[in-house]
């Protein structure tokens, strides 16, 4: 049997700078690609992007494989340096036919300021071109305003999963299996699909932690944790509480839309790979304290290197307020199981010793 082809088109993004608003205005589903934590990397996919980030390989890899053929289009954000690392590759290999959609860079430096926020609001108009000639479809102010209408109602229940959560009605896991939804399904599938997964949950937990470190692609590790009775109530890290969805702006002109967003971007919660320590600790200070955590989990994969750098930082300003810190870093290619082991033993250590 024929599947029917999905009269939406997608368009798929690696990493967490794009504003779906754009995408959405442009006719298109915005769809994520995660990676995983565990999974083979072909010789290929390994070859072509060198020493990096596993998770970002296995995204790559299944670009190469042919898993994500039915895009319209592609867009890589130069959130990291394992994305764009990505990005060169796929494009080197769209320019010679490999893949069958175009490839747009989005570069958009974090920070502010009236000189970075126009570049910004430049790329924007940049990708709100690459969209439209990936669907079709024109990005204009009617555009615009009814895919802020529909990516609001989104916003709206993730916020709800985050008042959830921090209630303690509501699991880590199922938080960040509702983030993934949103992240890959049109805003209305996305709805409905968190309101089933919140349907289906019920936390299990003791302690109430925060997490912190490298982004997690799947739910392997807070599954793992949660098993021991370590619940994670809020995370700073950009598949989760830090993902970039549900923000739109209304606007009278797309050229004031993209200027708002820029705006908007500025205001972003600071990431690893793109903002001061000290900026980083000061946000994980306040998450800490508007989610109740007992404490903060840390966990770092290897050649992922920017939150390292943040972690001592952190764990003296955490240590101040009387708060513990236990991590696990330089976590391998198929390492979670591993990694989460040894977090469950460091996280009871740390409670040990703060009690």
């Amino acid at each position: 049997m024929t599947v029917p082809a999905d009269p939406v088109p997608r368009i798929g993004i690696i990493g967490a700078d794009a504003p779906r608003q754009i995408i959405l205005a442009a006719g298109a589903t915005p769809v994520r690609l995660f990676g995983a934590w565990s999974g083979d990397v072909s010789r290929e996919a390994a070859e072509l992007l060198g020493a990096a980030d596993a998770v970002a390989a296995r995204v790559l890899d299944g670009v190469l494989s042919g898993h994500h053929d039915g895009l319209a289009g592609l867009v890589v954000c130069n959130d990291s340096a394992a994305d764009l690392r990505v990005y060169y590759v796929l494009r080197l290999l769209a320019e010679r036919g490999r893949i069958p959609y175009p490839v747009q860079l989005l570069d958009t430096p974090r920070g502010g300021g009236r000189h970075v926020n126009l570049f910004v609001a430049r790329q924007y108009e940049r990708l709100a071109g690459f969209a439209s000639a990936c669907t079709g479809q024109p990005v204009d102010a009617d555009t615009l305003s009814d895919a802020a209408a529909r990516e609001k109602s989104l916003g709206e229940a993730l916020g709800r999963v985050r008042e959830r959560r921090v209630a303690g009605i509501l699991s880590g896991s199922a938080a960040l299996r509702c983030y993934a939804a949103a992240a890959q399904l049109a805003p209305e599938q996305a709805v409905s699909a968190i309101e089933t997964i919140q349907q289906n949950d019920g936390p299990r937990t003791t302690l109430r932690v925060f997490m912190t470190g490298s982004s997690h692609p799947d739910t392997t590790v807070y599954e793992a944790l949660e098993q021991s009775g370590i619940g994670i109530v809020g995370e700073d890290h950009d598949a989760g509480d830090a993902a970039w969805i549900g923000q739109t702006v209304d606007a009278a002109s797309p050229g004031e839309a993209f200027r708002a967003l820029a705006e908007l971007h500025a205001q972003r919660a600071p990431s690893a790979s793109r903002s001061l320590t000290s900026e980083r600790t000061e946000h994980l200070l306040a998450e800490v304290r508007r989610t109740g955590a007992a404490g903060v989990v840390a966990l770092v994969r290897d050649l992922d290197d920017g939150p390292v750098w943040d972690l001592p930082g952190q764990r003296e300003a955490l240590a101040a307020s009387g708060t513990w810190l236990a991590g696990v870093v330089r976590v391998p290619a198929d390492g979670a199981a591993a990694a989460a082991v040894d977090l469950i033993a460091s996280v009871q250590l740390s409670g040990e010793i703060a009690s």
